[in-house]
């Protein structure tokens, strides 16, 4: 597979190739988590383009689809979105009738965002789309492997979610 850098220029990677050995910010497990996760996003967004829709728009389906009921500032700070960034894909997926703004009850200046059916099953798409782009991006690690990545991963995570998504 060779991709393009995206920005038009002639750097290409080649599926394979390895970084020289005095490349050294290769050797930093900070910048290979972080370009890994770019090129993860990357192939998603692309794919989920195919099917209309941004990776952010995804992330905040998703993120609504669990257990507790978010407000637009929990969604900011659960997906690192500028508040008006959420405000904005919130009110695409509104006018989509994907979600829907509730007034939170004990405190009336906030709204709660529920998901519709119709949001339900663009995120289950969705869902398939970035699932097999996983997929295919995980696919040199064994089944054990991906699940050690996981539980790693948790592990650097925690205590570092919002306390939206956390359980007492």
């Amino acid at each position: 597979m060779v991709r393009s850098s995206g920005s038009g220029s002639a750097a290409v990677e080649q599926n394979g190739a390895s970084p020289r050995k005095d490349f050294l910010i290769a050797e930093r497990p900070g910048y290979l988590l972080h370009k890994a996760g770019l090129v993860l996003v990357e192939d998603v967004e692309k794919a989920l383009g195919a099917v209309g829709m941004r990776i952010r728009y995804f992330f905040v389906l998703a993120a609504l689809a669990g257990g507790p009921e978010l407000s637009q500032q929990d969604l900011s700070r659960l997906l690192n979105l500028d508040p008006t960034t959420v405000v904005t894909v919130i009110d695409e997926m509104e006018s989509n009738a994907h979600v829907e703004r509730r007034r939170n009850p004990a405190d009336r200046r906030r709204y709660n965002l529920i998901l519709t059916e119709t949001g339900r099953a663009a995120l289950a798409t969705a869902d398939r789309v970035a699932t097999e782009v996983e997929s295919a991006f995980f696919g040199a690690l064994s089944k054990e492997e991906q699940a050690v990545l996981r539980k790693m991963l948790g592990v650097l995570m925690a205590g570092r979610w919002p306390a939206s998504v956390c359980s007492d």
